[in-house]
């Protein structure tokens, strides 16, 4: 091991850095390399525990979070090199060796004002703040008025580069002061989804757009201004990145020559042990269909999993957020299923025993994030560049990274379960099965191309399965507690009200009711195993009148 060479003194010691997604990981992997060594040469730093100067200093493996290591870069590509020495000095000098498990996430940060954030920025600005940052206050009103008037002309549905080069440095210095005293105030919580959203995020925004570049896009029915920048700067020390899809990434390629993937060798691995299920659909598998349909598709799926699979049989379903917490009342003595969602799923080992896994819904990446993956690494590129691009139905640049980025998440996925594990020298898998719905057309043959370059002799058969159809009844658990949990903690700090609890989950009256009876029992599990995730039961009025809702604090 390094570290025992670094105690022998023989030539230079080698300090390393291992960067991982999970606090829990980070943990695990101290505590597994200090098993090996016999006595610690491996510390965590992370917001759970802190590991303390002397620990980081004579530590040979100091093991971080993904979300530690983006934020150290980011502080060092703009000469802050604070948070970067806290990771990167130790006795030997500067660590030589970066190890990062799986590939950084949101390593290009996406910036974006709307006409509804920047109205809510403006209406939230003191009078105090507005008479000390003139230029600031310009600004905003600028980008809000022209975003209003772009709205409403006939080319509101044109992309367009605004600006490559910044604005001027008396206003990104406003900007950012105007930010650092408006810090902790809330904007208009109309503007956000579920939660409040801080007026320091919307500055943030503009800060950075006003320091770069900027585009105009119009996706859906939202207009906006965006950007992005790449967080590693290029004069950071080199990493090695493990990445087991990194052939699918776009990123990678386009950072050119600053990065190189290994090529890997033949016969690693032969996964003829796995059967890929695949069913084609034109009926919607992203987000907002599969919200919209959970109802009837959750109980079809169920019910057609029930008929077709064994009931020894452990299934992994990963499907949206969203439709997680309804997903778990399916699961049974029949149907013994575990859920995952998207966005919680890569580099887990929660579903390693599944031998089944079901890919239901697909995780669409925003086409302003695969824009911004383009101009964050290679600078923009023009109005021309961003109208040949932002066609859908075409698979052009923008369409490729989004469509490369759904390949590289279901290959993720499906590598949760047992097909992971190798049992033999040939690199062979246990049994698997995997079903998934892919969309017709160039998308789905494309996603099913990339699965079976990097799951090679895969063997691939037909699912004969529609998502939708005729209302099915499929059996569910008694788990409603369980189920309501797991939406809990998925929600933002706010209320939920109990209509919203009741259509999320299928709940019928009986069993609203004796949720509110177990809520107004500071005794009971559900109760407390509530309170410890920060949500109380409220209600006001009385008799008909009467509204309960829960409460969730940050």
């Amino acid at each position: 091991m390094q570290a025992e060479l670094n105690a022998e003194a023989n030539g230079l010691p080698v300090g390393i850095i291992i960067v991982t997604r999970l606090i829990e990981d980070a943990d695990a992997i101290v505590a597994e390399v200090n098993g090996l060594a016999g006595r610690e040469v491996a510390v965590s730093d992370h917001s759970k525990a802190r590991a303390t100067p002397a620990n980081l200093f004579n530590a040979d493996i100091l093991v971080v979070t993904h979300t530690a290591f983006k934020d150290a870069a980011e502080s060092f590509g703009v000469e802050d090199t604070s948070r970067w020495d806290r990771i990167s000095q130790w006795r030997g000098g500067e660590r030589l060796l970066i190890i990062i498990d799986e590939a950084l996430a949101n390593v290009v940060q996406s910036h974006k004002v709307t006409t509804q954030n920047l109205s809510s920025v403006l209406r939230g600005i003191p009078q105090e703040l507005r008479q000390q940052f003139p230029n600031a206050l310009r600004c905003l009103e600028i980008l809000e008025r022209w975003l209003r008037d772009r709205e409403a002309t006939s080319e509101a549905h044109t992309a367009q580069e605004l600006w490559r080069d910044g604005s001027t440095p008396e206003t990104l210095v406003e900007v950012r002061q105007l930010r650092q005293a408006m810090q902790g105030a809330l904007a208009d919580p109309l503007f956000a989804d579920e939660a409040p959203c801080l007026v320091d995020d919307i500055l943030q925004d503009v800060e950075r757009m006003c320091a770069a570049h900027a585009y105009y896009l119009r996706s859906g029915n939202q207009a906006s201004i965006n950007g992005g920048s790449y967080l590693i700067p290029p004069s950071l020390p080199g990493a090695v990145i493990l990445d087991a899809t990194a052939n699918h990434d776009v990123l990678y390629q386009l950072l050119g020559d600053r990065v190189y993937i290994a090529p890997m060798p033949d016969g690693v691995r032969d996964y003829s042990n796995v059967t890929l299920h695949v069913c084609r659909t034109a009926s919607g598998l992203g987000k907002h269909v599969m919200d919209e349909t959970k109802h009837l598709r959750l109980p079809r799926l169920a019910a057609h999993l029930s008929e077709q699979l064994d009931s020894d049989r452990s299934v992994f379903l990963c499907c949206h957020k969203h439709s997680a917490a309804l997903a778990e009342t399916f699961a049974s003595d029949r149907l013994k299923l575990q859920v995952g969602n998207w966005g919680a799923v890569d580099g887990k080992n929660n579903w390693k025993d599944c031998d089944v896994a079901v890919i239901w819904g697909l995780p669409y990446m925003d086409q302003r994030r695969a824009i911004n993956s383009v101009f964050a690494t290679l600078g923009p590129l023009g109005t021309d560049w961003l109208r040949d691009n932002t066609n859908k139905q075409q698979p052009n640049l923008v369409n490729i990274i989004m469509q490369r980025h759904l390949s590289t998440s279901v290959i993720q996925a499906i590598n949760r379960i047992g097909c992971r594990r190798v049992i033999d020298q040939l690199g062979r898998c246990p049994p698997c099965d995997v079903f998934i719905a892919l969309p017709k057309g160039w998308q789905g043959e494309a996603i099913l191309n990339d699965i079976k370059l990097a799951m090679p002799s895969i063997r691939v058969a037909p699912w004969d399965y529609e998502p939708d159809g005729p209302k099915v009844y499929a059996p569910r658990s008694n788990s409603a507690n369980a189920a309501l949990l797991t939406l809990m903690k998925q929600r933002e700090p706010g209320l939920t009200p109990f209509p919203f609890i009741k259509r999320a989950l299928s709940l019928g009256d009986r069993k609203i009711q004796r949720i509110r009876e177990q809520l107004n029992d500071a005794t009971s599990h559900l109760h407390r195993a509530l309170s410890e995730i920060g949500v109380s039961y409220s209600h006001t009025g009385k008799g008909r009148g009467s509204k309960t809702y829960l409460l969730k604090v940050a």
